[in-house]
């Protein structure tokens, strides 16, 4: 069994933070982070944390419900530092303008090369099937471009206030 087999089996019971970074393509520091956090509230050591044991785990009602309670505290904290990277974004923007005078064109210019790029290869999945030897790379580059699309519409037309609520809504104040 491999990390990404763990992460289908996590999401399937019902821990879909948790199964995406210990068996999706993110992969790296989300899935330390997860171990780590698993490794704490568990009380097992991190090392002796394989896709056996993590299984093992979720297949155990009781520690079940303490994955759902890491997947909670995991979940949070990954909307805070989403909702700061948006706020600190457009501050970025804000002291850019102001320091030179003009706008960040490239900034526009990636959003709409993601946006194009999505519409695009949207339009060519709709009409072409892909070759079955190529469909995993497509389906990984589509995937990457749906993320970039959704951050796209969020910094340009999501509002500030809302952003500033939800942030103090997962803050606690």
């Amino acid at each position: 069994m491999d990390w990404e087999e763990v992460g289908k089996q996590l999401i399937n019971v019902g821990v879909p933070i948790l199964g995406t970074a210990l068996g999706g393509p993110a992969g790296g520091l989300a899935a330390k982070t997860a171990l780590s956090l698993i490794s704490s509230k568990l009380g097992i050591e991190e090392k002796n944390l394989t896709p056996a044991n993590i299984t093992n785990i979720a297949a155990n009602p009781d520690q079940l419900v303490k994955l759902k309670e890491i997947e909670s505290d995991y979940g949070l904290e990954i909307k805070r530092l989403y909702f700061d990277d948006l706020k600190n974004a457009r501050q970025r923007e804000i002291e850019i303008t102001k320091a030179t005078g003009t706008k960040d064109y490239f900034l526009y210019g990636l959003a709409g090369l993601i946006v194009i790029g999505f519409f695009t290869l949207t339009g060519i999945l709709m009409f072409h099937p892909i070759p079955q030897a190529s469909d995993k790379v497509v389906f990984l580059l589509f995937g990457g471009l749906i993320a970039g699309f959704e951050r796209v519409c969020s910094y340009f037309l999501g509002s500030s206030k809302s952003s500033v609520d939800k942030t103090k809504l997962l803050a606690g104040k």
